[in-house]
């Protein structure tokens, strides 16, 4: 018979796998609606997102794991899909920022909105404030160990082919 702790153990590793495997397959199918890839798409996210701050080229090659050619390459499809385009920065004219569309805010409302809407009300229905507290909190700080995991990842040589 399993104690307690080991049994609470199983299972949130079981929810955190369902969890993860849950959202790479809505990755997927918001990659077909939109006709990008798993990289575009990810891109596009960072730039709608914004968090305040301008997005570069740069920035985005930066978080993507890009070379410059590389990232050049992906916003040339984004902005050839209408989802994206590049301006000079307001404050100094030699930088270029990256701003989605309103197809891209439009298209990614239509098919994300809905389902954060229904995740918060459901939050909201079911878990008192306190607790609330507290999956803000794991939300965040499993952002955070994936965000130092990536990194850390992105030191590894890739495996050699069999």
């Amino acid at each position: 018979m399993s104690t307690e702790p080991a049994r609470i153990a199983r299972e949130l590793r079981k929810a955190l796998e369902f969890y993860y495997g849950s959202v790479e397959d809505l990755a997927r199918e918001l990659i077909r609606l939109l006709g990008v890839n798993e990289t575009d798409r990810r891109a596009l996210e960072i730039v709608l997102r914004g968090d305040g701050k301008s997005t570069t080229p740069g920035m985005l090659a930066e978080r993507l794991g890009l070379t410059a050619a590389g990232a050049t390459a992906l916003l040339n499809r984004l902005e050839k899909q209408g989802y994206i385009a590049r301006t000079l920065h307001p404050t100094d004219r030699r930088r270029v920022i990256v701003v989605a569309t309103d197809l891209a805010a439009r298209r990614l409302e239509e098919l994300i909105s809905p389902l954060i809407d229904r995740s918060f009300e459901m939050l909201v229905s079911r878990y008192e404030p306190a607790e609330l507290d507290i999956i803000a909190d794991f939300f965040t700080r499993v952002g955070e160990l994936h965000r130092d995991h990536r990194r850390m990842l992105r030191d590894k040589d890739p495996y050699p082919r069999p």
